[in-house]
């Protein structure tokens, strides 16, 4: 039973960490009137994981330096704690439940996480170099893995949305539609990027009735 109770203690605490770092994202310091997000996206920091050409680089960073590209570069060290936490909460939720799919759902949050460290390495590289120095391949670098990152983790949110759906009242319930819904929308993304800053919603709505659950039962 103790150990039961420290997991959920871990789990809750983890969500109040992701939580708070992305609060943290979508703050200060923020990208100026000059950072154009291409194709619709709402997000700078999301439009530059999905950038498909240098041109896209050029409307989100502009010319290096900038500061534009100083924020993408506090933010990626900041994305760094997410990334953390956020594979944590999956590994914790995967003991918790034990399950095959729960542990499917981990399997997939550890890759996610890695293809992010890939993504954030690249995006570190960008922001030091200027426009005439910035290949298409350092743009891929980025793009690939970010496709990567999103592909599994809305794959690792529908599994574990899919996991809270299964289990007993209605908050658990609520948790696995409100990442279902993630997963769904966040699939589209991948397919028109402006959908992946929306699916953020009901993940986030999802943390919400994590914390609710294993720290407030």
């Amino acid at each position: 039973m103790r150990r039961v109770r420290w997991l959920r203690l871990l789990i809750g605490w983890l969500a109040v960490a992701c939580v708070a770092i992305l609060a943290v994202l979508n703050g200060r310091p923020e990208f100026s009137n000059a950072s154009v997000a291409p194709r619709g996206v709402a997000s700078s920091l999301v439009a530059l994981e999905v950038a498909r050409n240098v041109d896209e680089v050029d409307s989100i960073l502009g010319e290096a330096p900038s500061p534009d590209r100083e924020t993408m570069r506090i933010k990626q060290y900041i994305d760094f704690g997410f990334i953390g936490c956020w594979v944590g909460l999956y590994v914790a939720l995967g003991v918790f439940f034990q399950g095959p799919v729960a542990m499917a759902a981990a399997v997939c949050g550890v890759a996610a996480g890695a293809a992010e460290v890939m993504q954030n390495i690249a995006i570190l590289r960008i922001v030091d170099t200027r426009l005439r120095d910035t290949s298409q391949e350092m743009v891929d670098a980025i793009r690939y893995p970010g496709l990567a990152k999103w592909a599994l983790a809305w794959v690792a949110a529908g599994l574990i949305g899919y996991v809270f759906l299964r289990s007993q009242g209605w908050v658990a319930r609520v948790i696995g539609g409100a990442n279902v819904v993630a997963a769904v929308v966040g699939i589209y993304g991948l397919f028109d990027n402006a959908f992946l800053v929306w699916a953020g919603v009901p993940m986030v709505a999802g943390l919400a009735g994590v914390i609710l659950r294993f720290l407030f039962r």
